[in-house]
């Protein structure tokens, strides 16, 4: 039953919000919300309306989210349009993330807190056309039951602030350079990134090349996993190589991250010993620096600085994106709280910049847009960007602006946003205005997550910058040591 809190006519109410009329006359209506409950649902795959949920209320709910694919739509309709905030009224017994989708779009995929009966809960802002649309809920953790959604007019989000400088005050021309076109671009063009580490020789470059015409990534994804001390191979896997192949030689960008093998107890087989279960390194341990593992780290930061002094010598800016989804607490850098982790991106941060001078990189932070993230963050003076790790379920993609809207929000609109790693290419827009996005890997070539029609369209787009298009842009600073 679709219900109103006010009974102020939907259309009059929505034109005077939106023209500002009545925000200027107060007292004349309140602000109005629409409520859709479970019996409007349009059920998909497993999901199945439960009339008699044992609260006690006889409120009905969906249940049934278990496999992907388990979903349910609501039609609903808005006279005007622009930014809502949608609101979900559930019962789940542990915390659980929940997708949501505006007409096949992926807005995000939010952390829903344990309920005691039922509960309800922000999923964030969504931005509707006027009329008709869909809004999918969909399975991620599953195991939630929904009995409505909520919808009611929102905000538009504050502009960004950006600094206009790198956070490192010695940083070197050609990382300025990079900033400054980085920070030109954001809002306006989407950067082209693919990740292409290991053996496969570039494999995942010459994949996009034949999808797409020989178009090449503006930015290449690698990383130092292989350069670890824990290896033991000072050569690793010819990363450093590769990057000053792409920089020197195509003109791209380079962005780096570092699976660290654990520096000290780490578990066979050593090359996962990023993993928090593969290990019995404890990073807080780092707070005494008497400690064995706090002289393990510095060796190991002082070992992938020599690599990254490689680039800065031949005046090559990278986007250094270390200590990645710490707030996981998969990898053993965030296995134990945020307040470790923040020291040792700090510890690094004030290593490579004070003591190996490394004036060649950009900080990149990777967040979640959890409530909580706030918390995991190194501090605006040694971050200059903010990115997110997305992957979206199988057959499934969007431009995840309930996301960027959330990290805008979280983090001030006071940094850039990026997509550090996806499985699915986003959907490019103006709703979610990304910085860079990078296909994690073979996500590239998997058909269920970047058929070859959307890989070639993708990168056709005109707001997609890809390397000939980088290298084309008429006032393109020169941000590399590149052969001309």
């Amino acid at each position: 039953m679709r219900t109103a809190a006010s009974p102020s006519p939907p259309g009059l109410l929505l034109l005077l919000l939106a023209i500002g009329l009545l925000a200027a006359s107060p007292g004349i209506c309140t602000p109005v919300a629409w409520t859709w409950t479970a019996e409007e649902a349009n059920l998909i795959g497993q999901t199945r309306l439960a009339r008699e949920f044992p609260d006690g209320t006889g409120r009905s709910v969906v249940t049934g989210f278990v496999q992907p694919g388990d979903a349910l739509d609501f039609s609903v309709r808005v006279p005007a349009a622009g930014h809502y905030l949608l609101e979900l009224t559930y019962a789940c017994d542990a915390d659980k993330r929940i997708p949501v989708f505006v007409d096949g779009n992926l807005q995000g995929s939010r952390l829903f807190p344990q309920t005691d009966g039922f509960g309800t809960h922000p999923f964030g802002r969504v931005i509707l056309p006027a009329g008709a649309s869909t809004l999918r809920i969909g399975t991620d953790w599953g195991y939630a039951d929904i009995a409505s959604i909520r919808l009611s007019p929102a905000t538009p989000p504050a502009a960004f602030q950006l600094a206009g400088m790198p956070v490192n005050p010695r940083a070197s021309p050609e990382a300025r350079a990079l900033h400054a076109l980085l920070v030109r671009e954001f809002g306006r063009r989407t950067f082209a990134g693919q990740h292409d580490s290991g053996p496969q020789d570039m494999a995942r470059i010459g994949h996009i090349a034949r999808l797409t015409r020989n178009a090449a990534p503006a930015i290449l994804g690698l990383d130092l996993l292989y350069y670890s001390g824990a290896w033991n191979h000072p050569e690793g896997d010819g990363a450093v190589e590769k990057a000053l192949q792409w920089s020197r030689d195509r003109g791209g960008i380079v962005t780096l991250s570092w699976h660290w093998l654990s520096p000290l107890g780490a578990a066979e087989p050593v090359w996962s010993s990023f993993s928090t279960g593969k290990t019995t390194f404890d990073v807080g341990r780092l707070a005494d620096e008497t400690s064995a593992e706090y002289f393990a780290a510095i060796r190991d930061i002082d070992r992938i600085a020599e690599k990254l002094r490689v680039l800065r010598d031949a005046r090559m800016p990278v986007l250094w994106r270390p200590l990645h989804e710490a707030e996981g607490g998969w990898f053993w850098w965030g296995a134990r709280g945020p307040e470790a982790a923040k020291r040792l991106y700090r510890l690094m941060y004030d290593r490579f910049t004070r003591l190996h001078d490394l004036d060649n990189l950009l900080w990149v932070w990777t967040s979640t847009d959890d409530p909580g993230a706030p918390d995991w963050y190194p501090g605006d003076d040694v971050v200059d960007i903010i990115a997110t790790d997305l992957y979206a379920p199988a057959g499934t993609r969007g431009d995840f602006f309930t996301v960027f809207d959330r990290l805008r929000e979280l983090y001030g609109g006071r940094k850039p946003l990026a997509l550090g790693e996806c499985g699915a290419l986003p959907i490019v827009g103006t709703q979610a205005p990304w910085l860079w996005f990078l296909v994690w890997d073979d996500y590239i070539t998997r058909t269920d997550a970047n058929p070859a029609a959307t890989v070639a369209r993708t990168w056709a787009l005109p707001r997609v910058i890809t390397l000939e298009r980088l290298g084309a842009l008429p006032d393109r600073p020169s941000i590399a040591g590149e052969k001309h």
